[in-house]
């Protein structure tokens, strides 16, 4: 439907924004989305169109940035200083300071990579990564650093996170 719904923690429906377009509130397509701590903006990936659109708190446009370099944003977390985007095109990770300013590119699929079909990701309170890859029926799991450390076989992984016994919850 190419929007963003809201929802109380009661179940409640609070507000539905966005529609089909690529207009501020206009998606294609969103798919991840992070909300920063730091002031509770929204950020989601407007996969078709290429960017990550900014909401604020109050569910209004705040800004938008990647179009230079996102070709298809599939999901977005926020690391202590950075903002990391996966995405669907190399695959590769984006990262952004919290300046939108881009620090640096990581390609992890090619020669020596282990990533075929990334869809979600989380990051520990190590720094590491853990990469949903239905392609290859797997969570990959990388350091700080993007190095292989090793992989979980999993049946189509989707969704990922962690609890905080460190236990890997995953849908498939």
């Amino acid at each position: 439907s190419h929007c963003i719904l809201v929802y109380r923690l009661d179940g409640k429906f609070v507000s539905s924004i966005g529609s089909e377009g690529s207009g501020e509130l206009q998606f294609k397509c969103p798919w991840g989305l992070s909300a920063d701590e730091s002031n509770n903006d929204i950020y989601i990936c407007d996969y078709s169109n290429h960017r990550i659109q900014i909401i604020s708190e109050n569910l209004q446009f705040n800004s938008e940035f990647g179009k230079d370099t996102l070709h298809c944003p599939l999901d977005v977390k926020h690391y202590k200083d950075n903002i990391f985007i996966l995405d669907e095109s190399n695959p590769c990770f984006h990262i952004y300071n919290r300046d939108l300013v881009l620090q640096q590119s990581v390609v992890t699929r090619g020669e020596g990579q282990q990533v075929r079909d990334p869809w979600f990701f989380f990051i520990d309170n190590f720094g590491n990564i853990l990469i949903t890859d239905p392609g290859s029926d797997s969570i990959l799991i990388l350091n700080s650093e993007f190095e292989f450390i090793h992989k979980i076989s999993v049946s189509l992984p989707t969704g990922i996170t962690m609890d905080r016994d460190d236990r890997i919850i995953v849908t498939s």
